[in-house]
């Protein structure tokens, strides 16, 4: 399956495309190309049996156009274009883009963003949901082909379980008796869609003692966080979504793409609203309907054994059903791409 016409790429320091093309990449049997040392690092130290590739970002464009007929990346076309089209003018060869998504977010429906996609002619989706916000935001009609990938990172979690339960032991020293809250706040973009600034502190206040509490931030939000807890863990710089979510007993997000991953797992979630939106009008609140809405300053701990697990698994289980599709075989999806080009 391996071939050496085919690759993925990340370019630069963006450590959130690394769960997303690092597990398509090993599923696929193409390389990752990588162009920062610490996505390298990273990446070697998180997902067994990739292929990895270090490109200097000065021959990054050189080696890649030279060496690969199909990209399959997270960037937009004109992004992309705009890391390629020199090299590409000067070996008269055109380089085929398939954008990846970086997880199923509800960001999007009131800002510029998926249409910024209009350009793309090749793209992976997980399933009818994405497929149906491309379509809104005119970024559908001009798709020569479409690839469903469904839950593929949990079926490369499901691979390597053994690996990651090594992993997350020696990373994440938990109590075994109680249970384990994650909050997994999204940065403070264009829609102002991040709870972390207004509510980080209050919950590590608030953790009781047979607690254990996960705080991921994004990537992209700068506000360092120290606590003395022993019951509490900052996890930075630690990629792999799912054997943290397997680990987890309640999520606890905003509008982070996350939260559609945890519905794998049938548990409940609780959603901070930051801008008070009205989640029965908003499509940016539509994962909302699959938990409990709570206050900055509401104590989630207290909210929990109020909430009845059973009378969210249903709508769990269709929104679920609405993302991730039965995927395509990759063995499929591989011969494809290489016909295409």
């Amino acid at each position: 399956m391996s071939s050496p016409k085919i690759a993925a790429l990340i370019y630069g320091n963006q450590k959130h495309y690394l769960d997303h093309l690092a597990p398509l990449a090993s599923l696929l049997g193409v390389p990752l190309i990588v162009t920062d040392f610490e996505i390298e690092r990273l990446a070697m130290s998180y997902y067994p049996d990739l292929n990895l590739l270090y490109f200097d970002p000065v021959e990054m464009a050189e080696r890649v156009v030279t060496q690969f007929d199909v990209i399959v990346s997270c960037l937009p076309k004109d992004l992309f274009d705009s890391l390629f089209f020199i090299t590409e003018a000067l070996h008269q060869k055109g380089l085929m883009n398939v954008w990846c998504p970086h997880g199923n977010s509800d960001k999007g429906h009131s800002s510029y963003f998926m249409e910024g996609l209009s350009k793309e002619r090749w793209a992976f989706v997980y399933g009818q949901k994405m497929v149906d916000f491309l379509k809104e935001k005119g970024a559908f009609a001009q798709l020569e082909d479409l690839f469903i990938l469904g839950n593929y990172r949990y079926e490369y979690y499901l691979r390597h379980i053994e690996f990651y339960q090594k992993v997350l032991g020696e990373k994440l020293p938990l109590n075994p008796k109680g249970r384990t809250l994650l909050y997994a706040p999204t940065w403070d973009d264009d829609e102002n869609s991040s709870s972390f600034e207004s509510a980080h502190s209050f919950l590590i206040n608030s953790v009781p003692k047979e607690w254990n509490l996960i705080i991921k931030p994004h990537p992209h939000l700068k506000c360092p966080l120290e606590t003395s807890k022993e019951n509490v863990i900052i996890l930075e710089d630690f990629p792999p979504i799912y054997p943290l979510l397997q680990s987890t007993d309640v999520y606890l997000g905003d509008m982070s793409s996350i939260g559609y991953d945890f519905l794998t797992f049938r548990r409940p979630l609780l959603f901070y609203n930051p801008q008070n939106r009205d989640p029965s009008e908003d499509q940016g609140l539509y994962l909302t309907q699959c938990g409990t809405i709570i206050g900055a300053n509401e104590n989630p701990f207290e909210r929990i054994d109020e909430i009845d697990p059973v009378s969210f698994l249903k709508i769990q289980d269709r929104v679920y059903n609405e993302v991730f599709e039965k995927q395509q075989t990759l063995t499929k999806i591989y011969d494809i791409l290489s016909e295409t080009v």
